[in-house]
């Protein structure tokens, strides 16, 4: 791995009053005293205003890093909040109208100029002062991409008996296929080296069955994926968005798409014969 070095001077600050990192933020400087990375960190935003300015405010400000804001057509006041944030590292990426949470990813990934790229959720259930975390096995080499997992690390609320079901479930797909177990499939905290950007296209959706087909796609590319404990909070404000039918629908076509192309079946015959049947709405 060729990481180029860029310096990049951050003016957010993290919450002073935040001690339970103070010891591991000291921990940050350590681990990036030999390595100085851009980080890209890209943040899918929809109707977010009460959490999306605590969720900027606590990225590490000793890192070298971009913020890619991409409003997914928010109707409340979120991007009004971000403005409010007076940094020239923080780029506003608007699309016109809502467009799922995979096409903001992948707007984020055709705007970012990282040496690792980071996607983070902006609802505020992550904290982005774990982002080293996510970063060093990369730095390591011993991964191409990380997940962040709620179930490795602390989980401050109880989660759904459907959530732990689907992602188990979609853990065995992927040990079927590609012989990987990642029990966090769905966790939107995740980091990857740049290199994988030019994979990261022709997704079949742009929606929140993005995380799913995301990892299959670098699976199937042969890399590396290793997931590595976070906290998750529960949702303060706002509201999910979340159709669980419908993503559990998307789900099952992403897997049987790629189950499909293990099978050495082409494209250009699958999109003829399977992809109109398995893609209607």
């Amino acid at each position: 791995m060729n990481l180029k070095r860029k310096s990049i001077n951050q003016s957010i600050m993290i919450d002073n009053d935040i001690s339970e990192y103070s010891e591991y933020n000291n921990h940050i400087k350590d681990e990036f005293k030999d390595a100085n990375p851009l980080i890209s960190i890209i943040i899918p935003l929809y109707n977010e205003e009460n959490s999306i300015n605590n969720v900027i405010r606590r990225i590490p400000s000793n890192l070298s890093h971009e913020i890619l804001i991409i409003d997914d057509g928010s109707t409340d006041g979120s991007i009004k909040k971000v403005k409010k944030i007076k940094d020239k590292y923080i780029k506003i990426i608007k699309h016109g109208h809502n467009k799922g949470y995979g096409a903001a990813l992948l707007t984020g990934f055709n705007h970012a100029n990282g040496d690792i790229i980071i996607t983070i959720d902006s609802d505020g259930q992550h904290n982005p002062q774990e982002i080293p975390r996510l970063i060093n096995p990369i730095l390591n080499k011993e991964a191409d991409m990380v997940i962040g997992s709620r179930y490795l690390g602390k989980i401050h609320y109880s989660i759904p008996s459907h959530i732990k079901i689907g992602e188990y479930f979609i853990k065995k797909i992927l040990k079927i296929f590609h012989n990987e177990e990642i029990a966090n499939n769905q966790s939107g905290f995740r980091a990857f080296h740049n290199s994988l950007l030019t994979h990261f296209k022709d997704f079949y959706d742009c929606g929140m069955a993005f995380s799913t087909e995301l990892l299959l796609k670098t699976l199937e590319l042969q890399k590396k994926v290793m997931e590595v404990p976070i906290s998750l909070k529960p949702r303060i404000y706002g509201t999910s968005y979340v159709n669980l039918v419908r993503i559990l629908k998307k789900i099952l076509i992403c897997i049987t798409i790629y189950g499909l192309r293990r099978f050495k079946i082409s494209k250009k015959f699958f999109d003829k014969y399977f992809s109109s049947f398995l893609l209607k709405k």
